[in-house]
């Protein structure tokens, strides 16, 4: 049986397959309150606990059923100020063939390009020749603060990439979720100001933009993990689940849980083991790659049937 804490986790027809491997489990999303329910109810009723939160290849719409979900019994994987089984999958590392999965997981997300969420088309604007890219996220995000970070790290991530990045332009890509919901992000219309900055504003699809990114800044905001699928150089100043390993260019210091990594441990961990997938249609277990596949081909269907063009 699976016990669930809010309406949404149970309103999920096919949770038991996400949790396939605990049966009997108390079920809640993340950090937030159904979340710490979750964590009490597992220790007063001796239940197996499963921490939720959307996987990183979630699915084509942004606000359509997931195809994947990350399941955590220890903690969560954006919160780095306490271990997760996403943590110590990464640190355990793999064998020689998951890293040559891992590799060829990595190389099918660049092949056919791929995001957390794919609805949205590839930014149409004019971008300069050679820039890096600056990653904002909607104030208030769990992450961030659970990544170490705050407010002023924001501003720290700006003059840092325009300092160390003197005759380069910066992209700097605000959530979408504060022109599409009205939200607020971590920088302030005065801040973006300077001349190198160009603002990129669009609910747009982040591929091309770390495609073409010499670099790419960031707080906690997954775009980071994305830029290193890509083989970017990623800069830091939060904590957030791949950052602290080597394989990150990071403005904290690290917790002392994280020694060192592969960027294939991280790879396998976030989109391998501590991930689940499912088909939405039919509720049949999926593979990390045929999970790239469906959003692949539901992206390229989606994007086919939409008309005029919308390009920024």
């Amino acid at each position: 049986m699976i016990i669930s804490t809010t309406r949404t986790i149970a309103e999920l027809p096919y949770l038991g397959v996400f949790l396939a491997d605990s049966p009997d489990a108390v079920a809640g999303w993340g950090r937030k309150p159904s979340g710490r329910r979750a964590v009490w109810l597992s220790k007063v009723l001796r239940r197996r606990l499963a921490l939720l939160e959307d996987g990183f290849i979630r699915s084509v719409e942004r606000h359509s059923a997931p195809l994947s979900l990350i399941v955590d019994d220890i903690g969560v994987y954006y919160d780095a100020t306490k271990a997760s089984r996403m943590e110590r999958s990464i640190g355990r590392g793999i064998t020689g063939d998951q890293s040559a999965r891992a590799r060829a997981i990595a190389a099918l997300w660049r092949d056919h390009g791929i995001s957390k969420y794919n609805h949205a088309r590839d930014y149409g604007g004019a971008l300069p020749d050679r820039y890096v890219l600056v990653v904002d996220q909607t104030f208030g995000d769990l992450s961030v603060a659970s990544g170490l970070a705050r407010a002023e790290s924001f501003s720290a991530m700006l003059s840092a990439a325009l300092d160390e990045n003197p005759h380069t332009a910066v992209v700097v890509k605000i959530h979408p979720d504060v022109y599409t919901k009205a939200k607020r992000g971590y920088f302030f219309a005065g801040q973006l100001c300077h001349p190198r900055v160009v603002v990129v504003g669009t609910d747009c699809h982040s591929v091309a933009l770390i495609r073409g990114a010499s670099a790419v800044y960031c707080v906690t905001s997954l775009m980071g993990f994305e830029a290193l699928l890509w083989e970017k150089t990623v800069r830091c100043f939060g904590m957030p689940f791949y950052a602290g390993w080597g394989v990150t260019v990071d403005e904290l210091r690290p917790p002392e849980r994280r020694q060192g990594a592969r960027l294939e441990d991280i790879v396998y961990a976030a989109l391998v083991d501590v991930a689940r997938y499912v088909d939405p249609a039919t509720g049949t277990p999926l593979t990390t790659e045929a999970a790239i596949d469906h959003v692949s081909r539901g992206r390229a269907a989606l994007l086919e049937s939409r008309s005029p063009l919308l390009t920024s």
